[in-house]
């Protein structure tokens, strides 16, 4: 098999190239700047790709000095921005060929873009099953992929997001899941329990609560005690996973319900997933909202992949 550059399909039979075709909508999508992260994440995403059966599309980015220098950009020599051009399609095509040596049955496709790199992934997600970037950027091209670009990336989307970060490296590690009864937290729900279908593991849903008193040292009359609560926040779980279970009857689900910081609750529960899934941003019912900012500290702190979904 020959990796054939930028905006060339790899193909490794004419089996895999109708493979591709039939599900374009169903391709995986990672972002590569050359950066170790993002080389990381490539590999995570070719097996990731693998496993649901789905071809893999590697981009690079390369921005025009005209878009940090506005007039200025002129001045620029275009040997160099010929040559950054030149370093971005040697970078895709290496991570290609790189991924394909260590799974050599897959379809892979690659493509430079001149554009802004979140502009670039978010035009790609329109017709992709989801994104994968690294969780930082250190790399040669001038613009880098990853760091803020993730984050903007998976605030604007069409598809889920999955920011990479190193985890544990079993096949089995279940699938976590926070919920707090939001529209972003159902389209995570749907997400888990998909991923944990297909790859036959428990799927474990977290969902963490607060109490109106809880650091005020007081307690208001009338008000439900905790263990009330935990018992409201327990049937609120319960009721979020209903449907999805009866959709999903082979997905094993393990509850966990604990007052608390989501993030927190997130992070430690990563420790022992393979993926964790949250939405972007939460205005369910639930005080303690589990999204926007516990996202963007999963991206930071989570133990393995975050996956973060937005309601279409």
């Amino acid at each position: 098999m020959t990796v054939d550059g930028p905006d060339r399909v790899v193909r490794p039979d004419r089996g895999q190239e109708m493979a591709m075709v039939l599900a374009h909508h169903q391709k995986i999508v990672v972002g590569v700047d050359g950066s170790p992260s993002s080389i990381c994440a490539a590999h995570w995403a070719a097996s990731l790709a693998e496993r649901l059966k789905a071809p893999l599309h590697i981009a690079g980015a390369v921005q025009h000095p005209a878009f940090y220098l506005g007039e200025s950009a002129s001045v620029v020599p275009l040997d160099i921005w010929d040559e950054q051009r030149r370093a971005a399609e040697r970078i895709v095509t290496d991570v290609a060929a790189a991924v394909l040596a260590r799974h050599p049955h897959s379809a892979v496709t690659t493509s430079v873009e001149e554009m802004p790199a979140c502009s670039m992934m978010v035009e790609l997600s329109r017709t992709a099953r989801m994104l994968v970037v690294g969780n930082s950027g250190s790399g040669p091209i001038v613009s880098a992929l990853f760091g803020s670009t993730a984050q903007r990336t998976s605030t604007t989307a069409w598809c889920p997001v999955i920011v990479w970060r190193e985890g544990i490296d079993a096949v089995d590690a279940p699938i976590l899941v926070g919920i707090d009864g939001s529209a972003t937290s159902e389209a995570a729900v749907e997400q888990a329990f998909d991923l944990a279908s297909r790859f036959d593991v428990t799927m474990i849903a977290a969902h963490a609560w607060s109490s109106l008193s809880q650091g005020a040292g007081l307690s208001l009359p009338g008000s439900p005690d905790d263990t009330e609560i935990e018992r409201e926040q327990q049937l609120l779980l319960s009721e979020c996973l209903a449907g999805w279970s009866e959709k999903y009857p082979d997905v094993t689900v393990e509850h966990v319900v604990q007052q608390g910081n989501p993030a927190h609750l997130l992070i430690e529960q990563s420790k022992r997933a393979g993926i964790v899934v949250v939405g972007s941003h939460g205005r369910g019912i639930v005080a303690s909202a589990l999204f926007g900012s516990t996202s963007s500290n999963l991206t930071r702190h989570a133990h393995c992949p975050v996956m973060i979904c937005r309601d279409r």
